[in-house]
């Protein structure tokens, strides 16, 4: 009788665990989105101003990457799963840098 109930017990297990997986993977693929933001800023030119940048978006907590593009103007920032940074926020760290923003822009998946 124990045999039997074994055996229905990893049959029915066997039956829910590739969907268990596939919801774990979806999961953990959500987590690990993140926020890519661009933010347009006026008076980067060279890379003491890309470095400064860098340093202060990198200190934020809720920053995962950061990305400057001197020839554009942006900072790219990818931001960690489950954070977010308000557009005051945002332009503060630009402030702090030395620099002033121009705008944001969000994109949403």
């Amino acid at each position: 009788m124990t045999n039997i109930k074994t055996l229905i017990c990893a049959a029915t297990m066997s039956l829910a665990l590739p969907q268990g997986i596939a919801q774990t993977d979806q999961a953990r693929t959500e987590k690990t989105k993140s926020e890519p933001l661009t933010v347009n800023v006026k008076g980067m030119v060279c890379d003491f101003c890309a470095r400064a940048v860098s340093k202060v978006f990198g200190k934020n907590d809720a920053v995962d990457l950061v990305h400057v593009d001197l020839d554009n103007g942006e900072i790219h920032v990818d931001l960690k799963p489950g954070t977010n940074l308000t557009d005051e926020e945002i332009e503060s760290l630009v402030k702090k840098s030395g620099y002033a923003m121009v705008s944001v822009e969000r994109e949403i998946f």
